[in-house]
């Protein structure tokens, strides 16, 4: 009989430091927000009439900025199995790594999600490849990853059309076609 609660015993302490593990390696590793500001467009069509140049760049940091407030956006309209509570986006090319913090169910969780970025008809699309917890491989559906779209012809005045968009390294290079006097006009009374 002693001998039968000293093994209960063990098998109990071996689940509980397994799952304080589980618990411990899956915790996010670094501290991220939700905090983002709005881009300046108005500051960078600016730039753009003053320089004559069709093309207008996005950093890292507008498309970080960009893609939060997107995140913010679609949680505010959709049930999702996880509650992102940060985020930072790298881009590289047209792909873009998130490392994300959130809440899935009652577990703290860090995770890398690899999203791949393409442009159509003025929306930034952001469609996940692949999520990493640490080391460990999981599908996107299973956090409710699905495709992140940012209109951003909305946020640009519709004098202005948008031809293309390409992304050469760790920036967004967005193609124009503008009439410069409807936009000098515009920007006098914005």
């Amino acid at each position: 009989m002693r001998k039968g609660r000293l093994i209960i015993g063990g098998i109990l302490i071996f689940l509980i430091v397994v799952i304080v593990a589980a618990v411990l390696y899956i915790r996010p590793s670094r501290t991220l927000d939700m905090n983002y500001s709005d881009v300046n467009w108005k500051e960078k069509l600016i730039q753009m009439a003053e320089n004559r140049n069709t093309e207008l760049i996005l950093s890292e940091s507008d498309v970080n900025n960009l893609a939060k407030q997107g995140i913010t956006e679609y949680m505010a309209n959709h049930d999702l199995p996880i509650e992102v509570k940060g985020a930072e986006f790298r881009l590289n090319g047209n792909e873009v790594t998130a490392n994300l913090n959130g809440t899935w169910k009652f577990l703290d969780v860090g995770a890398k999600v690899q999203y791949r970025i393409d442009y159509s008809k003025g929306i930034l699309s952001l469609r996940p490849e692949s999520v990493k917890v640490r080391q460990i491989s999981i599908p996107p559906e299973q956090f409710g990853l699905e495709p992140l779209n940012i209109n951003v012809a909305s946020y640009i005045p519709k004098l202005i059309t948008i031809d293309g968009v390409e992304f050469p390294g760790k920036i967004v290079r967005i193609q124009f076609s503008v009439d410069w006097l409807e936009l000098i006009n515009y920007l006098r009374s914005a």
